[in-house]
């Protein structure tokens, strides 16, 4: 055989040894590139002071789910939109997990599947962008203390799709969510950070607060979700504002001592629009309301603020029941079918002479529930919900007939049932009075300034 013909065989088996590089080094010291396919046999570490780079169009395949990527260096995934870098993966793979790595990391136009976690860290910050994450367990997952910037990726039938946990603080933009069986985005243990232009589509839930969120929800769509944003205990955050909520079974849900901001909002043909319970009391002004089944929904002493809004052709614009007192002025209600309905629970008359403070404390008791805020509780309450200083539209020709007092049919209260018994329920015995709707003196035009305000 020539030499020519030796070299030339050498030379082609060196270029299919580059093709299929075998990682075998646990570390990868200094600068490192990987192209064509590599495989991951074991864990591999990029440590601090290294950079590891992966060229556009390559493939990495992992033996083991523990065949994951640690990085403590620099890591840049150079993909492009026509060579995206693809990670071929066992079910449970461990990802590529950042632990107090350098600043600078990237990941650009990769692909991840059926991973535990494909990207998780702990106090890195890095950008991902154009990836695509799907049937993952966990697809981003901030561990700790980390603030990358996550745009314009693809998020689709993940479990959770970012997790935002232990004073985490990442932009999240431009994403689009789908089919999460948990959360597109879930956020803990103060966290933070903007949610801003992103879609969610049919997911489980599209965000879910837990305690305070330091953050601002705005210009992001929310189409036929379950529940598009639930908030629990975050009090007074986070700002909720320029979303657009359409077909969603509950737009917002805020829940135990959260009352967010909410803001120039547009709410369509939900089923409800706004789910406000125990103590979920929120600022609601500037929004459109429109097609919902119910647009405000309170209950168990929830006591929104509702001004400025314009609430139209809803099934019920405003619901009330177990001692809930909103104050709502200002607002423009149009052809809704009806406009405020009283529960069976929503009697001043039961918390006067049986009250639900001691049930409060006996439930509390039995959780062992320790919540400073149960002190806000109020525990007086008067028998009258008020609904007066907003415009009835063409319904208000039935308030000017009814008079002050009278009984209006867009209106459920005690004059359409006078008593309440709840000894089944072990709220005390007898029966109770139901409390009234107060509608006058109502606003003999329309509000100019209610609804959704344009953007500066």
């Amino acid at each position: 055989m020539s030499l020519r013909k030796i070299s030339s065989i050498l030379q082609c088996q060196l270029l299919l040894c580059l093709l299929a590089l075998p990682v075998l080094a646990a570390d990868l010291p200094g600068a490192t590139r990987w192209s064509g396919e590599v495989r991951l046999s074991e864990a591999v570490t990029v440590p601090s002071g290294a950079t590891l780079t992966i060229a556009a169009g390559t493939h990495i395949v992992a033996a083991s789910a523990e065949a994951l990527i640690v990085v403590s260096g620099k890591l840049l995934v150079e993909g492009t939109q026509a060579a995206p870098v693809l990670f071929d993966t066992p079910s449970g793979w461990r990802g590529i997990q950042f632990v107090e790595g350098e600043a600078g990391s990237r990941i650009r136009h990769a692909r991840f599947a059926r991973a535990a976690s494909a990207v998780s860290t702990i106090a890195t910050d890095f950008t991902v962008a154009n990836c695509e994450f799907q049937g993952c367990e966990f697809a981003v997952k901030l561990e700790r203390e980390a603030s990358p910037v996550i745009e314009n990726c693809w998020f689709a039938d993940n479990g959770i799709g970012i997790a935002n946990e232990m004073k985490s603080g990442p932009t999240i933009r431009n994403n689009r969510f789908s089919g999460h069986t948990k959360s597109a985005i879930v956020a803990s243990h103060g966290s933070r950070g903007p949610i801003t232009g992103n879609r969610f589509v049919e997911n489980q839930q599209g965000i879910g607060l837990i305690q305070r969120f330091e953050g601002v929800i705005a210009d992001n769509q929310f189409n036929g979700n379950d529940t598009a944003i639930f908030c629990n205990q975050t009090q007074n955050t986070p700002r909720i504002e320029h979303n657009r909520f359409e077909g969603n079974k509950v737009a917002v849900a805020n829940i135990s001592f959260a009352y967010p901001t909410i803001v120039n909002n547009q709410f369509l043909n939900n089923g409800t629009a706004l789910h406000n319970d125990q103590y979920g009391s929120s600022l609601v002004e500037q929004n459109l309301f429109r097609g919902n089944g119910t647009a405000l929904y309170n209950n168990k002493k929830s006591n929104p603020k509702v001004r400025l809004n314009h609430f139209e052709k809803n099934e019920l614009a405003l619901f009330c029941d177990f001692s809930s007192y909103p104050e709502v002025r200002q607002n423009n209600f149009v052809d809704n079918a009806m406009g405020v309905k009283l529960g069976i629970y929503q009697s001043a008359d039961w918390e006067k002479r049986s009250g639900s403070k001691q049930l409060m404390q006996r439930e509390a008791s039995t959780r062992q529930s320790q919540n400073p805020l149960l002190a806000k509780v109020p525990t007086e309450f008067t028998d009258i919900v008020d609904v007066s200083g907003n415009w009835w539209g063409k319904e208000t020709a039935l308030l000017t007939a009814a008079g002050e007092k009278g009984n209006v049919p867009i209106f459920h209260d005690r004059y359409d049932q006078p008593e309440v018994s709840y000894e089944k329920e072990g709220y005390g015995p007898g029966t109770f009075r139901l409390d009234r709707i107060q509608f006058a003196p109502w606003l003999k035009d329309a509000v100019p300034a209610a609804g959704v305000k344009e953007k500066p």
